[in-house]
């Protein structure tokens, strides 16, 4: 039989022993963890001076840390290196405190002299980050020469280095980048008494249906340029404020939705807005405008379904139609583990009844692809009509066969076979909304 078990913050399925396991696709941020490659003592040492710089409002906390660091580990030149490359490479790191990353810099590097290239290359980066551009680029041209053996290391300093001498036009925001911006922008709503509380939020609403005026169903078959570009407008990011056990801290919660209306109205999952202990519940645009959702209009919790009213309107709404088929192809465009607006496709598996809360209710599954992050987004056909929203994913994992006297300690891990990707149909999506269809 199935077991219910929620998705961590840390994306770990837990389901040891059993046959399967259902799990949310949100996805928790906690806006924390350090890429580096280095001992794991190290590692932890270092990763309390990024945390706390990646916390608004803890500045000073870091800066002490930093120093403490600086005491304590004047000799130790990893400890010194990992810290200043964590200052100059953590995207989660809020404002970068480029002094210190300098100075832990130059200390590993005067304990490792030029034998080094890592430690020559981060001396390098943090001079060229502070402004001493001409210093830095000598320190580089040594760290290259420093890779005698290791043509690798070499030709990734020499790409590097014509970076630094002909600066590439910047590419945009990375993921991580855009999570920063969207948490700030949040904070500033909440600060600003412009957020409702989810609290609030869910008190004010019910399960009657509410009225929206929705779009036609589109008639003409889209390449799949063409449908990115139309299902990429009208969906948004969904995200909210999660407390963590450190008082006055909060983790980014981020899913997905789509508008059905272009009043301002979107859709998503009933789980995504069932968050009561966060300040904010929040949709961030294709185009990165972050607003507050001001009111659920209607949820259906046995559905997993929830209408939402955000700050702005005029975006493009996307039609709902409730005839697909298994087997028809279908399409699905979320932000998998952050990884804003990704498009995936496959086809429709099949009907089927789920029972939750003693109520039997009419599912999907897909072959499309989706996962934390993913929830609330919609599945579309070749034309771009909805034709279903993400909901959850069920685990399938076997066990080898035992002697039935086996110790429990003996069982085995069980083996992962293959995963369903669960979905609300859309037409439970219209029986919620019962929408008015505009005929412009």
């Amino acid at each position: 039989m199935p077991l219910p078990a929620l998705l961590l913050p840390s994306n770990l399925l837990v389901a040891a022993a059993v046959a399967s396991a259902l799990a949310w696709p949100c996805l928790s941020v906690s806006g924390h963890g350090p890429e580096l490659t280095v001992a794991e003592d190290t590692e932890m040492v270092v990763e309390d001076y990024l945390l706390a710089a990646s916390r608004p409002g803890q500045d000073a906390a870091a800066a002490e840390i930093g120093a403490r660091l600086l005491e304590d580990h004047a000799e130790d030149a990893l400890v010194l290196d990992s810290l200043a490359w964590g200052i100059l490479t953590d995207e989660t790191v809020l404002v970068p405190d480029l002094p210190l990353a300098l100075e832990a810099a130059r200390r590993a590097q005067a304990l490792t002299g030029d034998t080094d290239a890592e430690v020559l290359e981060t001396l390098a980066r943090a001079l060229v980050m502070t402004g001493s551009r001409d210093e830095g680029l000598a320190v580089h041209r040594r760290a290259i020469a420093a890779c005698v053996d290791d043509p690798s290391t070499r030709l990734t300093l020499e790409e590097i280095l014509a970076e630094y001498l002909e600066p590439p036009p910047v590419p945009g925001l990375t993921d991580q980048q855009q999570i920063q911006r969207l948490e700030a922008e949040m904070r500033r709503l909440v600060a600003a008494g412009e957020a409702v509380a989810v609290t609030d939020l869910l008190d004010r609403t019910g399960v009657i249906p509410c009225r929206v005026t929705g779009v036609a169903p589109a008639e003409r078959s889209l390449t799949s340029e063409e449908l990115f570009e139309k299902v990429r407008s009208s969906v948004v990011v969904m995200a909210s404020l999660e407390p963590v056990a450190e008082e006055g801290h909060h983790d980014v919660t981020l899913a997905s939705g789509f508008v059905i209306d272009s009043a301002g109205i979107v859709v998503t999952n009933f789980h995504v807005v069932d968050a009561p202990d966060s300040p904010i519940l929040a949709a961030m645009t294709a185009t990165g405008e972050v607003v507050p959702v001001t009111e659920i209009l209607a949820v259906s919790p046995l559905a997993d379904i929830a209408v939402c009213r955000i700050g702005i309107q005029g975006l493009p709404a996307l039609a709902c139609v409730a005839d697909a088929k298994p087997g028809q192809r279908l399409h699905a465009l979320s932000h998998p583990d952050a990884a804003f607006y990704t498009l995936t496709d496959g086809i429709l598996s099949r009907y089927f009844v789920h029972r939750t809360a003693g109520q039997a209710k009419r599912m999907f599954t897909t072959t499309v692809d989706f996962a934390v992050g993913s929830s609330g987004g919609p599945l579309v056909d070749d034309r771009g009509n909805v034709v279903g929203m993400v909901s959850s994913t069920l685990a399938i994992y076997a066990e080898d066969e035992l002697p039935a006297d086996a110790a429990p300690e003996a069982v085995p891990a069980a083996d992962f076979q293959m995963g369903l990707n669960m979905c609300v149909p859309a037409a439970d999506i219209l029986r919620l909304v019962g929408p008015k269809q505009r005929t412009d």
